[in-house]
């Protein structure tokens, strides 16, 4: 493998003035360490590539700028952990001090990770690294905050963790003493759409949790070329219940080595081309999930929440639909399915939420997917929005980007909220469409402005960060509070520690 790209090759090295910020002057000396390149910044730390005096050697400093909330907290936690653990999954640390009244700690100076990753290092890379969680989980701490910009990599290529101010003692482990008062499950901490729902949604935090954001990183370095093996992986550790995941780090590495072994044997080659078919043929909903589409109305492009949310009920449903007087469950449901195979599409809207939460009938999502699919065709926007929240998450069926921005358009168009909310996340991230924060923050305050809570947070999140919009702490502010009265978790959160 060749040298990799340098961090300034990717941020490009510039000087930094220094001003309200406490940034450090280009060739300013701190404490042996001379100042090289300003590397990038963060809300509360910024880095700088340095130079021993000394020795000659580099590294990296990090320099606390805001100590707001519990962030000096945080970047001494983080300090301390890569000082006392003497594991390779961790940046090497070579020293720490204060500078202008400002914290400090100069570590191993690592290069980026650049996705998607070729093929041919994608298994290796991934199982490395799920190794290196398992050392960290080994030494008595869960990260809960993996994702593509927290792991860098050295120049052989191997895996390193970094931002660890949200580490936590594992459960039960013998480090929650040392932690004091300090409690993982305080609030929702993590990355949407690399952190575990229960992490998100209740703070609760566990080595499964990082499992899950495991499975969210195999697909990041996988990109759409990973095998259909490697893919049942993603989908094995990023169920919802945390039980049904990879019990260990170690565990799920062994599944990623596993599933990137090429068959060796011509029966399980005709054995997986046969289950492959058989599927395929099987289900009858095939037809909106393969071939290509286009929405039925043309929906404009210039109208980050983050699709962690449950397919949104149906709105007010007619008498007919609705569960009468000493009808149970199971009879409304019963009563619903015979109607939707009649071809009403609003009871098959139905159908599928039953399947889909388990209200009357045992909780299928594939059967879930086929009754929202039926729906969505005939133009149920809830079952439309439904649908494409299925494809985007693989429930019930294989993940598919495009279809599901198809399927959100449809239903925006239609005036649904939570696809509004979702096309807004699809457009941040580049999922199923070419990457386009101006369009996503459209969206996502179209639906902001019709008092989605989720989208109000997406919106306060852009002005926070200037994404697809300025900068504005005070309208930040303003949408986050609004979410907040709502009720929502994530706005919650950043308003305390923003």
């Amino acid at each position: 493998m060749g040298e990799l790209p340098s961090i300034e090759e990717m941020l490009s090295a510039r000087p930094a003035e220094r001003g309200a910020n406490g940034r450090l002057h280009l060739g300013e000396i701190v404490d042996g360490w001379r100042v090289e390149a300003f590397l990038g910044a963060g809300r509360s730390a910024e880095v700088y590539r340095v130079m021993s005096v000394r020795m000659g050697g580099e590294g990296a400093l990090k320099l606390l700028v805001d100590e707001g909330y519990d962030l000096r907290e945080r970047f001494e936690r983080e300090m301390n952990v890569i000082r006392s653990l003497a594991i390779s999954a961790l940046p090497r640390f070579f020293g720490a001090g204060e500078t202008g009244g400002r914290p400090f700690y100069v570590m191993e100076y690592l290069q980026p990770l650049f996705l998607p990753l070729d093929r041919s290092e994608l298994v290796p890379f991934v199982a490395s690294l799920a190794k290196a969680v398992g050392d960290l989980h080994s030494a008595g701490y869960i990260h809960r905050d993996l994702k593509p910009g927290n792991v860098l990599r050295r120049r052989s290529g191997e895996p390193v963790l970094i931002d660890l101010g949200l580490v936590a003692p594992v459960p039960g482990g013998n480090l929650a003493s040392a932690f004091g008062e300090h409690s993982a499950s305080r609030f929702a901490v993590g990355t949407p759409n690399f952190a575990a729902p229960e992490q998100l949604l209740k703070g609760s935090a566990s080595v499964r949790g990082d499992v899950f954001s495991l499975g969210k990183m195999l697909k990041a370095c996988g990109g759409r070329g990973m095998s259909a093996r490697l893919r049942a992986v993603v989908r094995k550790s990023t169920s919802d219940d945390p039980a049904e995941r990879y019990e260990t780090a170690k565990e799920f590495a062994e599944a990623v080595e596993r599933a990137g072994k090429t068959p060796k044997t011509l029966l399980y080659s005709l054995f997986a081309a046969a289950f492959a078919a058989a599927i395929f043929f099987c289900l009858p909903f095939r037809g909106f999930l393969y071939r290509d589409r286009t929405p039925k109305q043309k929906v404009s492009q210039t109208a980050s929440a983050y699709p962690v949310r449950q397919p949104e009920p149906p709105p007010p449903q007619p008498e007919s639909l609705r569960a009468q007087p000493g009808e149970d469950d199971a009879s409304h449901f019963r009563r619903m399915l015979k109607m939707a195979e009649r071809g009403d599409a609003e009871a098959q809207t139905v159908v599928a939420e039953s399947y889909f939460h388990g209200r009357g009938v045992q909780e299928d999502k594939v059967a879930a997917v086929k009754w929202y699919g039926l729906a969505a065709e005939a133009g149920v926007a809830n079952a439309q929005a439904s649908l494409g929240l299925c494809l985007l998450r693989g429930w019930g069926c294989e993940e598919n980007d495009e279809a599901a921005v198809t399927w959100f358009s449809c239903a925006a168009a239609e005036g649904h909220l939570g696809a509004m909310n979702d096309l807004a996340f699809c457009y941040m991230n580049g999922r199923g469409v070419d990457r386009d924060e101006k369009t996503g923050f459209a969206w996502a305050m179209k639906a902001a402005e019709r008092g989605h809570a989720t989208a109000q947070t997406m919106v306060g999140e852009c002005y926070l960060d200037g994404k697809g919009v300025e900068r504005n702490q005070e309208r930040a502010d303003t949408w986050l509070q609004r979410a907040a009265r709502q009720g929502n978790a994530r706005a919650q959160m950043l308003l305390r520690t923003r």
